[in-house]
């Protein structure tokens, strides 16, 4: 007898956190250690991630780098991070989560002058893409929340027609 189809693939979510969360019982998040991982750290109602701070990205760098995680992409959005990462491990992830996000309230609030233990009201979100197509929209979204951030405008994109022409038309 022949399988004739992966039904369990339709079971299996690829996000997990954020505000998706509300409301919602704990269940594990879904990793890969094969695929990239787009990953976001955000904190509502500040602006605190400053796009370019360098002590920011070099402190995201060098813990990717000690817990061996490939780091693709960085972007500080004022009130967010965007990171695109790969993961070697469910291990590696936990330890650099868990390191980053008090880092960042240790350094900020040194920053500030004032503590910010509530600065990720949030949990991480997470959503596991594939490489090719879904990897490429990511960097490219990566690159316009950046431009966005430095104060640029989204391009507009070109209006579709609604009203297709047809063949044949009364002259």
């Amino acid at each position: 007898m022949r399988q004739t189809g992966f039904s369990f693939i339709k079971d299996y979510k690829k996000e997990f956190g954020g505000s998706s969360l509300a409301g919602k019982r704990k269940t594990t998040r879904p990793l890969s250690v094969k695929n990239p991982i787009h990953l976001i750290l955000k904190s509502t109602g500040s602006n605190y991630f400053v796009p370019d701070n360098r002590k920011i990205e070099s402190l995201i760098r060098s813990h990717a780098e000690k817990y061996g995680i490939k780091l693709y992409e960085v972007s500080l959005n004022w009130s967010h991070i965007h990171l695109l990462v790969k993961l070697p491990s469910r291990e590696a992830y936990l330890a650099f989560i868990r390191t980053i996000t008090s880092l960042l309230v240790s350094l900020l609030s040194k920053l500030k002058g004032k503590s910010l233990k509530g600065l990720f009201d949030l949990r991480p979100f997470t959503r596991i893409l594939s490489w090719g197509r879904d990897f490429r929209n990511v960097i490219a979204y990566h690159e316009l929340n950046d431009m966005e951030a430095r104060g640029f405008k989204r391009p507009k994109k070109k209006a579709k027609s609604s009203q297709k022409k047809s063949r044949h038309t009364k002259k």
